[in-house]
């Protein structure tokens, strides 16, 4: 496997991909991070976002949920609550809520954060749906 990188993506209900890959972008908390054969070792906090995979059968594209991620010699791991395919998204459940999120009107910290961390969610599946395939 000189050259590629094992992906493991695993969801609390099962192991969504376990395959080798050239290469792989992702969402972290922080900023979006590109992995490439070789790389050093990590440990990070997913975001929520687009997971691109390039393998040779060609592209995948992959909502995540945030969760964590891990890099160890050529094993990625991305443990994420929720991983989702571009065709398994509903523009419409996603529009619906943003609607909601950016609706509600917050008055503690906790809830600040809990419309932000949705809002960001939404508008990240979104932006998923709307990308041509």
């Amino acid at each position: 496997m000189a050259g590629q990188l094992q992906l493991v993506l695993v969801t609390p209900e099962t192991t969504l991909f376990d395959e080798p890959v050239s290469s792989l972008r992702f969402p972290l908390f922080d900023g979006q991070i590109g992995v490439l054969p070789g790389r050093a070792p990590m440990v990070g906090r997913l975001g929520y976002g687009e997971l691109k995979i390039s393998a040779d059968g060609g592209e995948r594209t992959y909502f995540i949920d945030g969760g964590f991620v891990q890099v160890a010699g050529d094993v990625v791991s991305l443990l994420t609550n929720r991983a989702l395919t571009a065709q398994e998204i509903d523009p419409q459940e996603a529009e619906t809520m943003l609607s909601k999120a950016s609706a509600s009107v917050p008055t503690t910290d906790l809830e600040f954060t809990s419309r932000d961390r949705e809002q960001e969610r939404a508008r990240r599946m979104l932006e998923i749906t709307r990308k041509p395939r």
